[in-house]
Parts: C-alpha cells; sequence; structure tokens
C-alpha cells in the first residue's frame, strides 16, 4: 500500500499543472504589438497578438493599431516575444470587428489552430496578453455565448482581462483559437469581451491593402459607408417592426418601444421646489465599433423626458428651454482641428405626431469623411401649457439621409403629452 501510495505520489508531483500546460508550446506564438512614432524604447500604443500563419501573419486588434493606419508616414508597427523585437507590416483591417492581421518575416515559432467555431455555454476558456506591457499574462474564464444587444457580435466573458492584452488570443480546452480579446466593461472586475474566431477567418480571406495613407483613408471610408448603409437598414428595420410591440411609458407620454437592440433606462423624479415631475427614458446603442481619432461610428443614443407641472405653467417653458440646454452635449471646435468641423446648428419648428415642436438641431462633420457627421436633435414639443416632452436623438458617424430618416422615424413613434 505505501509502495502504491509513494508511487502515485510521483507520478503527480510529474505532471504539469493545466496553467503550465496551457503555456507550453504556445509562448514562441503569442506578441507583444507596439505602434512607435521613433523613439528608442517608447511607444505610441501597446497591444497584444499572435501568429495564425506559416507565412507569418500576427493577429491583433484595429484599435491597437489605428493610429498607423491613419498615419502611415509618421508610425511604424513593431512586435516582440521571447526571441525579440521583429519589424511588422500592416496586411489588412476590420473597424468594424476591430481586427487587423500584420505580416513578421523571420517568425519561428508554431502557427495556433483557428477553431471551427464558438464553444458550448459555460465551456471553460483561457486568455493571453500583455498587461499594461508588464510580461506575458495568462487569464482563466468562462464563455457566456454572445452579448444579446448591439449589432456587432461580441463573446461575452467572465474573465478579468486588462488594457495591454486587446488583440491576443482566447482559446478553449483544446488550445484552439475561438476569439480575440477586444474590450472590458467599465467599472467590472471580471466581464470582458471578445471577437468571435468567425470574424477572423473572414478578414484573413480578404487581399492585402496597400500601405499608404491615400490608400488606407479610402479603405476606412469605404469600410465605413458599408457599415452605416447595413447600420441604418437594420435600424429602420428594426424599429418598424417595434410598432408591434407595446409602448414605452415617459410619465404622461407614449412611444414607440426602441428595439431590443438598445440598452435602455428609466428614471423617475420629483422636483417639489418646482413642482415638476420628471421622467425619462433613455436608451443606446450597445458594441459599435470606433475609427481612429473620430471615436465611436455608427451609434445613436434616443433620450425621452417628460415633465409635468400639476400646480401652475407660470415659467414652464422657461425652465423646459434651461433642461434642454442641459441636455445638449455640442461642443465648439477649433477652426484648426483636422478632426470635426464646426458645429452647424438650425432651429425650426414643426409638426408631428399631433404636437408642435420646438426643435434645435446640429451637425458636425468629418474632416476626412466628407458627407459623414456627429448630429443631435433636441426637441421640445409646445402644445400644452404644463405638459411636455423633451427629445434627444444624438447620432455618430452617419450620412445627412439616414439621420433625417431615423428621426423621423423616432418622432412619429411618439403620443404627445397628456394634459395632466
Amino acid at each position: 500500500m505505501i509502495t502504491l501510495l509513494l508511487s502515485t505520489l510521483l507520478a503527480v508531483q510529474g505532471q504539469a499543472t493545466p496553467g503550465e500546460s496551457r503555456y507550453a508550446g504556445i509562448e514562441p506564438s503569442l506578441f507583444t504589438v507596439e505602434v512607435h512614432s521613433g523613439n528608442p524604447g517608447a511607444k505610441s500604443t501597446l497591444g497584444s497578438g499572435y501568429l495564425v500563419s506559416t507565412g507569418g501573419h500576427v493577429v491583433t486588434n484595429y484599435h491597437v493599431v489605428g493610429s498607423y493606419i491613419e498615419a502611415p508616414d509618421r508610425y511604424s508597427i513593431r512586435v516582440r516575444n521571447g526571441s525579440g523585437p521583429h519589424p511588422a507590416r500592416l496586411r489588412s483591417f476590420d473597424l468594424v470587428n476591430d481586427l487587423a492581421v500584420l505580416e513578421v518575416s523571420g517568425i519561428q515559432a508554431q502557427p495556433l489552430v483557428l477553431s471551427g467555431g464558438l464553444p458550448p455555454l459555460g465551456a471553460d476558456i483561457f486568455a493571453f496578453g500583455n498587461p499594461q506591457g508588464l510580461g506575458l499574462s495568462l487569464v482563466n474564464g468562462v464563455f457566456n455565448g454572445l452579448a444579446e444587444k448591439g449589432f456587432i457580435d461580441r463573446m461575452l466573458l467572465s474573465m478579468p482581462l486588462n488594457a495591454g492584452m486587446s488583440g491576443g488570443p482566447i482559446l478553449n480546452e483544446a488550445r484552439e483559437v475561438v476569439g480575440t480579446n477586444v474590450a472590458i466593461m467599465r467599472g467590472s472586475d471580471a466581464l470582458s469581451f471578445g471577437v468571435p474566431v468567425t470574424k477572423l477567418r473572414a478578414l484573413l480571406a480578404r487581399p492585402a491593402v496597400e500601405v499608404t495613407e491615400k490608400a488606407l483613408l479610402e479603405e476606412t471610408r469605404r469600410q465605413l459607408r458599408e457599415l452605416e448603409q447595413a447600420t441604418t437598414a437594420k435600424l429602420l428595420d428594426a424599429f418598424e417592426r417595434s410598432k408591434k410591440e407595446e409602448k414605452v411609458v415617459i410619465g404622461g407620454a407614449r412611444s414607440r418601444r426602441p428595439p431590443d437592440l438598445f440598452q435602455c433606462w428609466d428614471h423617475s423624479q420629483v422636483h417639489a421646489n418646482e413642482g415638476v415631475t420628471e421622467s425619462r427614458h433613455t436608451c443606446n446603442l450597445q458594441f459599435t465599433p470606433a475609427i481612429e481619432q473620430i471615436g465611436t461610428v455608427a451609434w445613436m443614443h434616443v433620450g425621452l423626458q417628460h415633465l409635468a407641472s400639476k400646480d401652475s405653467s407660470y415659467g414652464f417653458y422657461a425652465a423646459l428651454g434651461q433642461r434642454a440646454k442641459l441636455w445638449s452635449d455640442v461642443e465648439a471646435v477649433s477652426a484648426t482641428d483636422e478632426v470635426r468641423r464646426s458645429p452647424v446648428c438650425v432651429g425650426a419648428r414643426f409638426r408631428a405626431s399631433g404636437s408642435v415642436w420646438k426643435a434645435n438641431t446640429c451637425v458636425t462633420g468629418y474632416v476626412k469623411h466628407p458627407g459623414f457627421a456627429d448630429y443631435e436633435l433636441i426637441a421640445v414639443s409646445v402644445s400644452e401649457p404644463r405638459s411636455a416632452l423633451l427629445v434627444q436623438l444624438q447620432m455618430s458617424g452617419f450620412r445627412q439621409s439616414s439621420f433625417e430618416a431615423l428621426a423621423r422615424t423616432v418622432l412619429e413613434g411618439i403620443q404627445p403629452a397628456v394634459r395632466p
């Protein structure tokens, strides 16, 4: 019996732990990805990446190398692993799914195997990356399926990814790549997101891009146009289908329910000093992509605020106007700004859904992407003396025709406030 126990103990001591086995053979295929502006030892951006082909193709996130895509003559890309630093060249990118593929010469490592699909719900997964540039790190977690909000597919992960791990691989128990690290949930200790491996397969099948500032700008514009067209069509279709659903109640007003693609919140408050009851319903489109310098595009926010005064109409609209100004997020733009043009704002009155509205619309155009802009519409119903609905519609990275179609859809879906 003692001999058997000693033999078992010695056998167990000779086995690698799960963590050790996950590192074994994979480490040479994992990289830190850096974007440099010229100073030795310093970097402008830091992320992670992993080898997927014998031809030296290294995967990372678009947002890791976005500054290079914006200005390839000003920056350079470098990857490094245990064998040292290696210069890298951009091959292709997908700003919608936040992926990029680099080409690196002289890599002596075994590529990671791409899985045929996603793991089952609740499956154990693990991810690699270089958090804060401190060193290669392994994080264990659980796959919870795809997030239910938004148009962009995102893996919902119970794992504590950290800054610098963006672009690292997410693997299943068979050590196959099932996704790529992409983002964390702010304020959460262990909620993170990944890009499904199917999106990477599609990018690897694309032809290589020409690496000049002009060609990369045109490719960015092409992807932005396709994204905007698809998002507008899906939103209009989703709003149309929501006509059949129960209305949203905001105080004394009613509105067409925003599609489930949005994350929505309710809030109600009584302002005793003003004698006003305030009800809010705000919705944001989730998981929208971002372009370097510009920020979030194909993004939409709908805010509805109903205000009612039961005691007096004196000063009601003056107070409402002040609240409308507080809601505005439009900011002045410097005349030398190379990203956005100065906002152009127009005021108007119109009739919709049986009410008269007073509205202000501001448009902030993009310098490098003509025809695209940020929009903000703030409209106040003015048909009732002691009750009004304040509507805020914000959209980023859309063209005017899309903004007008979506704004009309939102406003026509509102039933006017009733007299309190």
